[in-house]
């Protein structure tokens, strides 16, 4: 009886069109992965961490499985995640609130519940992943680097509902939290002592950084900034501090080179996994 329903299903594939593999491949592993304890403490000039931003999109949409997979190939031990809250309290990974630029639909994630975000697809043909759709796929294979996303004014509603999914999943030991918002930090920080944090810095000018770096938490591990942003004294000052530096967003080899050549950074966001962790085994 199974093997005809089997030859049935087989011939009915055949005749839709559609693929013979219908069990989706597994995820990959990160190669060499540590522990996110020993990668945050050996994060240096010498071994710098790589964050892939949004996964990667030179080749596939922006948080998408195909992007996080090529990614994971590529060497990397960190998928970065952008939250955001939906109306009715689920965590959709998107980098914008609004879909439009990533899938042609005017919907937005903070005003629409999830059976109306689900109705819409990535470019390539991929649904807005909730973040419990990241976890139950990569699991433990990988680390994440995460950015709770909110409007202006907003509370602190989206990093407490980050804090119940990473302990509903057992994900705490695997994440970095990322964010721009200091009371952001705070909340996860409180909530989750252990895990590292990493403070997204704007500012108009080196004094400014220089302020905030002198006067940001002693719990936070990484300052980051925009790649154009940084000088040198901005690193000195902020390794003086005890904290390791992050750049962003490293496109072209230009770009490479100046986070870790000529400022020597801890850790960087790419776009291009692949090249950034093929010129740091070149420039070691």
């Amino acid at each position: 009886m199974k093997k005809k329903l089997t030859i049935i299903l087989f011939t009915l594939l055949l005749a839709l069109g559609m693929p013979l593999n219908v069990q989706a491949a597994a995820a990959p592993k990160a190669k060499n992965l540590t522990s996110v304890t020993r990668s945050v403490n050996h994060a240096s000039p010498d071994t710098p961490l790589i964050f892939s931003h949004r996964g990667s999109p030179y080749n596939y949409p922006d948080h998408s499985f195909k992007g996080y997979n090529r990614a994971i190939k590529d060497g990397t031990q960190y998928i970065e995640q952008d939250v955001w809250l939906s109306k009715d309290g689920k965590l959709f990974v998107s980098h914008d609130d609004n879909l439009k630029q990533s899938t042609g639909k005017n919907v937005t994630i903070s005003t629409s519940d999830a059976s109306q975000i689900s109705q819409v697809k990535l470019h390539n043909g991929e649904k807005i992943h909730q973040l419990k759709d990241v976890f139950k796929r990569y699991g433990k294979k990988v680390h994440y680097i995460i950015e709770t996303k909110k409007n202006a004014g907003d509370n602190t509603d989206t990093e407490k509902a980050l804090v119940k999914e990473l302990k509903k999943y057992k994900m705490t030991k695997n994440v970095i939290f990322q964010d721009e918002s200091l009371p952001g930090i705070k909340e996860l920080h409180q909530s989750l002592k252990k895990v590292p944090t990493l403070w997204l810095l704007s500012s108009a000018t080196e004094r400014q950084y220089k302020e905030q770096i002198e006067n940001a938490p002693r719990y936070i591990k990484f300052i980051s900034m925009k790649l154009d942003q940084w000088t040198p004294k901005l690193v000195k000052l902020s390794h003086k501090n005890g904290f390791k530096t992050n750049g962003w967003i490293l496109n072209t080899y230009n770009d490479n080179y100046d986070a870790l050549n000529t400022l020597k950074l801890d850790s960087v966001f790419t776009n291009n996994t692949k090249e950034t962790a093929h010129l740091i085994d070149r420039w070691k």
